[in-house]
């Protein structure tokens, strides 16, 4: 039986999910975190979290809590609440909703409006759903990634396609902006234990999700 990981990063990186409800963000979380897929997930109520360590490309780890949010108008408030000390925003939208894609700009003023933390901080654009039919025309898109400078990955946590490098790139860039902006700054301590070592990957993982 494997031992767990001893060398871990105590701080706890907080990224955060945002676009509209049904573009897929509990669905690439849980593919992530447990490897699984929903066809028929539910919308999230309120908001969800989980943690992972994950192993990078210089050997060291890093704890990063994702925070699953809802993406209905009622919980806009509630949702605003974890907007604070944030180090990693992903933006989704799905291919096939054209709406999910128009509001991606609310949601990126919504944040900047209401976040307290560093500035500089990772931000992505996700296009989730590429299993799916295209309603949302590539060069559109293109030209929102030019104009804004968000790092960009199309995903589907049907076929696992885009999850794994995303989340991979998206930690190198955390621990370079930790270092960069000067190492041990205010941290969240975890009190989930990374209980499960996955040989496979490398990584200690907390194998759940719950309500925050």
């Amino acid at each position: 039986m494997r031992k767990i990981i001893k060398e871990e990063v105590d701080d706890v990186m907080k990224v955060i999910t945002l676009g509209e409800s049904g573009v897929g963000k509990t669905c690439i979380i849980n593919r992530y975190i447990k490897d699984i897929f929903e066809e028929k997930s539910l919308s999230t109520i309120g908001i969800k979290f989980a943690y992972k360590q994950v192993k990078l490309e210089n050997g060291k780890f890093i704890n990063i809590k994702l925070v699953d949010t809802a993406g209905q108008e009622k919980f806009r408030a509630l949702t605003k609440s974890y907007f604070k000390n944030v180090d990693a925003v992903l933006f989704i939208f799905s291919i096939n909703n054209q709406e999910s894609f128009d509001n991606i700009i609310n949601w990126i003023n919504l944040f900047n409006e209401n976040h307290n933390g560093k500035e500089g901080i990772p931000m992505y654009l996700i296009r989730n759903k590429s299993d799916q039919d295209r309603i949302v025309q590539k060069y559109v898109v293109d030209e929102f990634i030019i104009k804004n400078k968000y790092k960009y990955y199309e995903t589907s946590a049907k076929e696992n396609s885009g999850i794994n490098e995303l989340f991979q790139d998206l930690c190198e860039d955390l621990y370079k902006f930790f270092v960069e902006t000067g190492g041990k700054r205010r941290r969240e301590q975890s009190t989930q234990k990374l209980s499960k070592y996955d040989g496979k990957n490398g990584i200690s993982i907390c194998n759940c999700m719950k309500l925050n």
